[in-house]
């Protein structure tokens, strides 16, 4: 007990000597919080035009009370002030680098008032380093739940424009946007308020997973911006072209060099309110994408167009045309298509299309001769050929549906 009783007896001084330093600090607290703003606002001239110096001196006056207070009642550092000053950073647009700059300033400003008033006070070399102990743990604490709530805020703020975004998306996808509301809706999604415009409709693999998870930033490199929405079984971008061409030609390549989504686009339009016709005409187009043909723009290919228009009543025509390969196995039904296909994409070239098929070019025209054999139509006659290409065109999408509800 003999031995104890000098340290306790220290520890009670310099547990004294922190509490009279903080409460002379806390009546130095108006003296310490000017100098704070005066000099934050020197060295970062970005809070004179984004916080008020008003609300700046009161946000510092609560965190050096709330620091030293708890201090001089030997208590742990009260951090209630820091979390919402990191959130009204965040809500202010104050990045938080700027934020913690200002934690600096204020910790350096404090220290020197710490160090004045210690050696005023003829404080004790221990007592000193506690002090600064307790001080670099409390900047610590405080810097930890300031970035916290700054991080709650931005995610916040992020989940609120991503839902607005959404359904102002939703709104032009089904023609619910009102003519006031258009220089609205394209300055929320960050599109020109007039265009051209293209509208992309992509299958997805499944249902809540993305076609193109990618596609919004891709598109963004090559300078094209875009809104997209997810749906049940697809997802829809709005792309605004600097050009209609050039760019068409562009946006059509990024998509081909993508995940390997099947695409449909639209023609370019210039009107954002005619955003529900265009997801009509991309959804067409849409019905045209197979393997050998991804992504199809609406008027580029208007067999592909006619093909995926009605699907039920194009199904039935198909049928009927190509009744004759039912016959076969399912095997040789698609080999025969599939060169008809290659020999189609070849322009009519059998050498062309053996080189695709990696086959001779007679093994294009005996397949040829097969497929002219079991459905009775002739290749030199322009009308069975019109009505093999079509059947073909129905064909490849039912195919490929078929192919992604398998992947799927």
């Amino acid at each position: 007990m003999e031995i104890g009783s000098p340290r306790r007896e220290l520890a009670d001084q310099k547990m004294a000597e922190l509490t009279r330093l903080a409460a002379l600090m806390l009546e130095r607290a108006d003296e310490i919080t000017d100098t704070v703003v005066t000099r934050v606002y020197e060295q970062f001239p970005v809070y004179a035009g984004m916080v008020r110096r008003d609300l700046l001196r009161e946000s510092v006056h609560d965190h050096v009370v709330s620091a030293f207070d708890p201090m001089a009642r030997s208590q742990k550092a009260d951090l209630r002030a820091a979390g919402p000053t990191g959130r009204i950073g965040a809500a202010d647009g104050i990045p938080l680098t700027v934020v913690m700059d200002g934690y600096r300033v204020a910790f350096r400003v404090v220290w020197s008032a710490i160090v004045e008033t210690a050696r005023g006070m003829g404080m004790s070399a221990d007592a000193c380093l506690d002090a600064a102990t307790i001080l670099i743990a409390s900047l610590e604490a405080f810097t930890r739940e300031m970035s916290t709530g700054y991080r709650e805020e931005l995610s916040r703020q992020i989940r609120s424009e991503e839902q607005r975004r959404a359904a102002v998306v939703q709104a032009l996808l089904e023609g619910r946007l009102a003519d006031t509301n258009v220089w609205e809706a394209a300055e929320l999604l960050r599109l020109p308020a007039s265009g051209p415009f293209v509208v992309i409709a992509a299958r997805v693999p499944e249902i809540g997973r993305h076609a193109l998870p990618h596609i919004e930033q891709g598109l963004g490199v090559l300078g094209i911006d875009s809104a997209w929405r997810l749906m049940h079984d697809v997802e829809i971008g709005v792309a605004a072209l600097p050009g209609p061409n050039a760019q068409l030609d562009r946006l059509v390549t990024a998509l081909r060099a993508g995940e390997g989504a099947r695409v449909g686009v639209s023609p370019p339009y210039d009107d954002l309110r005619s955003t529900s016709l265009a997801l009509r005409l991309a959804r067409i187009a849409l019905h045209g994408a197979a393997d050998r043909r991804r992504v199809v723009v609406f008027g580029s290919d208007p067999l592909s167009a006619v093909a995926g228009s009605a699907p039920d009543i194009m199904t039935r025509v198909a049928r009927g045309i190509l009744a004759g390969l039912d016959e076969l196995t399912v095997q040789d039904r698609t080999l025969l298509l599939d060169t008809f296909g290659a020999w189609l994409d070849a322009d009519g070239s059998a050498g062309e299309a053996g080189a695709r098929l990696f086959v001779h070019p007679n093994t294009v025209r005996n397949r040829l001769r097969r497929l002219e054999k079991q459905t009775g139509r002739s290749l030199s006659n322009p009308r069975a050929i019109a009505e093999l290409i079509l059947a073909y065109e129905i064909d490849s999408g039912a195919r490929a549906k078929v192919a992604d509800a398998a992947a799927g």
